[in-house]
């Protein structure tokens, strides 16, 4: 009996031990490439460890779904205007960087009341500038002649040149499409729920912290990161995950895909993207929203997408 008690009393140490040294590991790796964290990343590079909500689909999910839902308590998202997005999504999607979420990041998104929108203009210029003017309109309005930020639900961000961001709106709840006035771009949506989280029970208030958003680089260094002007670009996921860190800015998914869709272009990409091999990041900071797009401007210059 004392013998039998006793072997009992080591199987139980060291199934005690195993469940701690199991629960004790850092899960910090997906199930597939699209999903692998930068947080892994980080902690290789001895920089600051970011613990990712769940809640954030991961950005393979957003590429393969175009579409993204965000949690309640999130203060502002950042929807980037890609390079290309000037070009004819019926006649020249082959231009384009990608064939998904190819005008916005995403093409469709589900956020809360509360939940402020901005968007940052990163289609650059080089040699004709191409100037972005987005417009907002309430799908659920019969009335959509008035344009603003109030009631009728009709926002625009004005003209927004290369590396410029949009001062942010909260929507009320409804259903939106995402209008491109200047080219003939696919139209995308964004659809505000009701926000039972909202500390003040009003929609015209902001959450406040986090920012989430997303950004497009091409996954490798590209042989020629110079633009028409001779400058170089250091744009690429090394570059991004290192200076995205030294600013405040968390990397919490990536998601490698190539988009290779012209024919006669050498490479099989359009040469004004550099490259065919892409990755979608998705960001978030706390730090505030103005600092955030101030560092933001500055990535988007940094990009080789010239």
């Amino acid at each position: 009996m004392s013998f039998a008690f006793v072997t009992s009393t080591k199987k139980l140490t060291i199934c005690v031990f195993l469940v701690i040294s199991i629960a004790s590991f850092p899960l910090s790796f997906g199930n597939s490439p699209g999903n692998i964290l930068v947080s892994a990343y980080a902690q290789e590079e001895d920089s600051s460890f970011t613990t990712v909500s769940p809640a954030i689909p991961s950005a393979e999910s957003i590429h393969t779904t175009e579409s993204l839902e965000l949690p309640p308590n999130i203060g502002t998202f950042v929807m980037l205007i890609p390079n290309e997005a000037h070009e004819r999504w019926e006649e020249e999607p082959h231009k384009l960087v990608t064939d998904k979420n190819a005008y916005s990041i995403p093409t469709n998104l589900i956020i809360h009341e509360g939940t402020e929108l901005a968007f940052l203009n990163a289609d650059a210029p080089w040699d004709t500038p191409h100037p972005q003017n987005i417009e907002i309109v309430n799908n659920d309005n019969n009335d959509n002649n008035e344009t603003g930020d109030g009631p009728a639900g009709v926002y625009s961000t004005g003209t927004l040149d290369y590396t410029n961001s949009s001062e942010p709106v909260i929507l009320p709840v409804g259903s939106y499409s995402i209008i491109n006035t200047e080219y003939q771009a696919k139209e995308g949506t964004v659809t505000v729920l009701e926000n039972s989280q909202n500390r003040n029970n009003n929609s015209s208030s902001s959450i406040g912290s986090p920012v989430i958003g997303g950004f497009y680089t091409p996954t490798n260094q590209v042989e020629n990161n110079r633009d028409n002007d001779g400058n170089t670009h250091p744009g690429s996921l090394a570059y991004y995950r290192q200076a995205f860190s030294e600013n405040g800015i968390s990397i919490l998914s990536e998601h490698n895909f190539t988009y290779s869709a012209c024919d006669y272009c050498p490479g099989g990409y359009w040469p004004d993207n550099k490259s065919g091999d892409h990755t979608l990041i998705v960001f978030s900071s706390e730090r505030p929203l103005g600092e955030v797009l101030v560092t933001l401007e500055k990535m988007v210059r940094d990009n080789v997408y010239v």
